[in-house]
């Protein structure tokens, strides 16, 4: 059966692991709707979950996003900047509205088409290193997180919120002011629950189709 995954001893076997090794593995797939393990049967793989090319419950780089969506991605680096004064901001990240906080601005395309419009924004007091170039700045943000604030996402909470194009976006997405767009307000944690990154994502229709997997519990 191709939609049954081997014993768990023949496939430790396989992998060269141990078979606690593998069952931490294929716990991490049952959890993110992979697989499902049946008692008796075995592990079966989700084909209709794994066929999906991008979910929103995954934490998952942009330019990967892009790529399983089958295009060719690219990234342009608007700026950054140092802002301070925003209570807004600095409520979402947890800090003082006098803080210093970098901001960051790109937009990741598909078959280069502007396809994602992202504001990353993390406090000076998480950044550990301040050696970073503009060039690095261009990078995936969790790149900047481990070398620069040394540490990792663990955790996002994102809240999903439909908006129109104002000019600003329409002039960015080369689309009509007042198109629709999917806005996602997210902020991030480590896994001691400190907040890291707090980002505003627009993403233009018609490039990637956006799915949650939902679970009973």
């Amino acid at each position: 059966d191709h939609d049954l995954l081997p014993p768990e001893i023949e496939l430790a076997n396989d992998l060269g692991i141990s078979r606690t090794q593998l069952r931490d593995g294929l716990a991490i797939l049952e959890q993110n709707g992979f697989i499902t393990r049946r008692r008796g049967v075995g592990a079966v793989i989700n084909r209709h979950i794994v066929n999906i090319n991008t979910r929103i419950d995954l934490e998952l780089e942009f330019l990967d996003m892009v790529e399983q969506a089958g295009y060719v991605p690219g990234v342009k680096t608007l700026g950054n900047r140092i802002i301070t004064g925003n209570k807004d901001i600095a409520e979402k990240l947890g800090v003082s509205p006098a803080s210093m906080i970098l901001a960051i601005e790109k937009v990741i395309t598909a078959d280069d088409k502007p396809a994602i419009f992202c504001i990353d924004h993390i406090a000076f007091e998480k950044i550990r290193r301040f050696d970073y170039s503009d060039e690095e700045l261009s990078l995936p943000i969790f790149y900047f997180i481990e070398n620069y604030c040394q540490t990792q996402i663990y955790m996002d909470i994102t809240e999903i919120i439909p908006v129109n194009a104002d000019e600003q976006l329409g002039e960015l997405f080369n689309i009509p002011v007042g198109q629709a767009l999917l806005y996602l307000d997210e902020i991030a944690y480590n896994d001691r629950n400190e907040i890291i990154l707090y980002s505003k994502e627009y993403y233009v229709n018609g490039i990637l189709n956006h799915y949650v997997l939902r679970k009973k519990i």
